[in-house]
């Protein structure tokens, strides 16, 4: 099955792409390391960014430990990030589930980096007369157009 380019060029640089999701989450994993920001729900919910840290947690005692609903922010002196993950259970009744930010921001860059290679290599077997194996690239010059590879035994499409 031949790679459809319209996926990969959505993917290197789409709505979503991963280009620009990864550009974002260094902007922000790098931000994490001078500001705070986070967010509390009046039900518990709660977001929060901070240290290379992405912190999601849900607190229905909220309002006894002094916290106000809604967002807040603060520029702080810059911390270390921390890489490790965190799962921690808060008097019983809450939870907070901590995410270093590299993870999605290497998965982001994997995915867009193999767009970007498939890419490359599409190009260069669609260039000037190239006639290449999709399969094991075996310069098929001279092998009729519908014969079976040599090399590997793969059809033409």
């Amino acid at each position: 099955m031949k790679p459809h380019p319209r996926i990969r060029k959505t993917i290197k640089w789409g709505k979503y792409g991963g280009a620009a999701v990864t550009l974002l989450l260094v902007v922000v994993w790098i931000g994490s390391g001078l500001y705070h920001i986070a967010w509390q729900g009046k039900s518990g919910a709660s977001l929060g960014i901070a240290e290379g840290i992405c912190r999601v947690g849900y607190l229905p005692d909220w309002y006894s430990m002094g916290l106000d609903p809604g967002w807040e922010w603060y520029r702080e002196t810059f911390h270390p990030f921390r890489f490790q993950w965190g799962f921690d259970w808060i008097s019983g009744s809450g939870w907070t589930l901590d995410v270093p930010l590299w993870l999605p921001t290497l998965v982001a860059f994997s995915t867009a980096s193999v767009a970007w290679c498939l890419d490359a290599l599409a190009r260069r077997r669609a260039r000037g007369g190239v006639n290449l194996c999709p399969k094991c690239n075996y310069d098929r010059a001279g092998i009729a157009a519908d014969a079976k590879c040599p090399e590997c035994g793969a059809n033409r499409r």
